[in-house]
This record gives C-alpha cells, structure tokens and sequence, in this order.
C-alpha cells in the first residue's frame, strides 16, 4: 500500500490489488494516518482492486467512521465489478462514497 501526494486537501491511499484478513488491518491503518488535520477528503484508491472480503468491508466501514467523526469526508474510487458487487450486496454502496476514477472523487466538492 502507498499514499499518494496530498493535493490542497485530499490525501490518496493506493490499496492494494486484494484486500482479505492477511493485510485488512495495514489498509485500515493506511487510511487512518492519512486522516490529518487540515486533510477535508480521504480517497481510497480501490481502482486496481479485485477481491474484498468482510474484513476489508469492515476496514472500510471503520475508517468511514473515523474519517466523518473527524470532518473528513472518505471516498471510494472503485473500478472492479466483484468489489462493486460486494458493496452493494453489503449495502455499503448507500452509505460509502463511490467514484469510477481519482479525478472524480477529488474534484467532487
């Protein structure tokens, strides 16, 4: 996992290709840190994913969660139909921000 260059307000966390219970935590972790003061969006890059399973959903709702109660808004750019399935058989496509590219989810004000 990587983060991107911050732009004025929005941080970019690049996850990785599958997210399952072997590497969810380090996810969850990555979007944690770039939750920083002054940061107004997060953007979880998940264009290049290709599997999710519970508890990548559950890292995903958790940092959700912390980055709101913080004034952040997290968004998702998903590219992948299997992850989109998973979100919305989840129902988590109503409650998750989701963008088909980066540019979407960062020019979205």
């Amino acid at each position: 996992m990587e983060s991107r260059p911050m732009t004025a307000t929005a941080a970019i966390v690049k996850l990785p290709a599958e997210i399952d219970a072997t590497n969810s935590s380090g996810a969850y972790a990555d979007l944690v840190a770039a939750c920083l003061p002054g940061t107004s969006v997060v953007v979880a890059d998940l264009s290049g994913t290709v599997f999710c399973d519970s508890s990548a959903m559950r890292a995903l709702v958790h940092a959700h969660q912390l980055a709101s109660s913080m004034g952040i808004d997290l968004r998702l750019v998903v590219a992948s139909q299997p992850v989109l399935r998973v979100l919305e058989l989840t129902g988590l496509q109503r409650v998750l921000r989701l963008y088909p590219s980066i540019e979407g989810a960062v020019g979205d004000e």
